[in-house]
């Protein structure tokens, strides 16, 4: 979506804070629970398609797969790195008949370019045959990872977002520091916002703050979601962005900006060079954003932040959900040797360091998100990171398959910017954008009825 960060949260997977792998690269028992039994006799070549990384997490991915060959002697990785954006090389190699047999990790936003054609293999029989224990995953994580009743992947790696707060402005306005739990029924969206005029200083009464007390509301989507609202009807037939709950987030982001003046608009971030994110400079009491923002910020000795929970709306908390996960090739050469390779990285003793180390990400297991917080931790010890392990449960992936993604992706950026930037009145401008959505849904499944699918 234009507005659900999800173009940012591409470019900032690939620059998030270089972690530090000290000693060999082997992978710490660290999450309880019975591993999957590997299978005895697997060989043969494993093609295995992935993104790029830093110098580091590749160092310590290509040592776990190294792991891996040494269990299964008879096993050979062969692994494709390819640069951004990778899903353009998986189109062609699949086209060309030349497919890899698996992604490793694949993103919902690729995942969801390829699901709807087959190309990802279902993995249910093979994970009732294997008995594999989903219980472990936080259940957003699965259920993010099924498309039409097939469970196209397993989750490795997820980030979710909360609010980072700059506590010395906290402090300097006689504020409360924001809950950290999720249990506070008092932290509404009408707190954030009561809490951002607070925030907001401006001492020379030129009209512009010089410290702003919100920077900015994070995924609409999500906003809409805590109030109950997702912009299609559940067959994905009709479009819904003028629905309540989509109102009330565009109208916050509206108000923030041009009717309470507590985040500063476009226009103010570009003539003070407050970049895209004004939080950075040390001018903004709140920011929403996901977990690799907070790490950017692990060096900064000069920025004294913690980390709150989401505030909630009608439908209570909802949080960001990004998602990498390993997807199996429909049409891979060695589906048997393929699936042993899953199951290792699935392993309890195995997922928690590679999603921490190998992707700079939380683990999707509820064991192994707790290797995440305290690595975190002993960077920074005075921020509270359990908070985005805290939010797993209430995740909403903002990545879902759509009809057309790209299509309506960029009509969601386009009319969604314009009312955002105060350029369209809220209801207008959304009744606007269902419109036209809602054309390109109506095509898209007249071609899908006329084909017969």
């Amino acid at each position: 979506m234009g507005h659900d960060g999800a173009t940012r949260s591409r470019r900032h997977r690939a620059a998030w804070l270089s972690l530090t792998i000290a000693g060999a690269l082997t992978v710490a028992v660290f999450a309880v629970g019975q591993a999957p039994t590997l299978a005895a006799g697997v060989s043969g070549k494993i093609e295995i398609f992935t993104g790029p990384g830093n110098a580091q997490t590749e160092k310590y991915q290509n040592g776990v797969l190294a792991q891996f060959e040494k269990a299964h002697p008879d096993v050979k990785l062969n692994v494709l790195r390819q640069p951004w954006p990778p899903e353009n090389k998986f189109q062609t190699l699949v086209a060309a008949g030349t497919p890899p047999d698996i992604w490793l990790s694949a993103g919902m936003y690729a995942s969801n370019q390829f699901v709807e054609q087959g190309v990802w293999r279902d993995l249910t029989p093979l994970i009732k045959r294997d008995k594999l224990d989903l219980e472990q995953y936080f259940a957003p994580t699965i259920e993010a990872t099924r498309f039409r009743g097939i469970q196209y992947g397993l989750p490795i790696a997820m980030f979710t977002d909360a609010v980072i707060y700059n506590v010395d402005l906290f402090n300097q306005a006689g504020l409360q520091e924001p809950p950290h739990d999720y249990n506070d029924a008092s932290w509404t969206w009408d707190k954030y916002l009561e809490y951002g005029k607070k925030l907001t200083r401006d001492t020379n009464g030129d009209g512009v703050p010089e410290i702003w007390g919100i920077d900015g509301l994070g995924s609409l989507d999500v906003v809409a979601a805590s109030y109950g609202t997702f912009p299609f009807s559940p067959d994905f037939r009709k479009a819904a962005y003028d629905a309540p709950g989509m109102v009330k987030a565009y109208q916050m982001a509206q108000d923030i900006q041009f009717r309470y003046h507590i985040s500063p608009t476009y226009d103010q971030r570009v003539k003070y060079n407050l970049g895209g994110v004004a939080f950075d400079k040390g001018v903004a009491g709140m920011l929403i954003d996901f977990t690799m923002r907070a790490g950017n910020y692990v060096a900064r000795k000069d920025l004294h932040f913690d980390i709150a929970a989401k505030p909630r709306g009608s439908a209570g908390p909802k949080v960001l959900l990004y998602l990498n996960s390993l997807n199996m090739v429909s049409t891979g050469r060695n589906p048997e040797a393929t699936w042993e390779l899953i199951k290792y990285l699935s392993r309890p003793d195995v997922l928690p360091g590679m999603a921490v180390y190998g992707y700079t990400a939380i683990p999707p297991t509820k064991d192994g998100a707790q290797l995440f917080i305290e690595h975190m931790k002993q960077q920074r010890p005075d921020v509270d990171w359990s908070v985005f392990v805290k939010g797993a449960p209430y995740a909403f992936p903002v990545e879902y398959w759509r009809p057309n993604y790209g299509e309506v992706y960029s009509l969601v950026g386009q009319v969604g910017g314009q009312i955002t930037n105060n350029e369209k009145e809220v209801t207008t401008g959304l009744k606007e954008l269902n419109s036209k959505v809602q054309a390109v849904l109506d095509k898209y499944w007249a071609v899908k009825e006329k084909s017969g699918n």
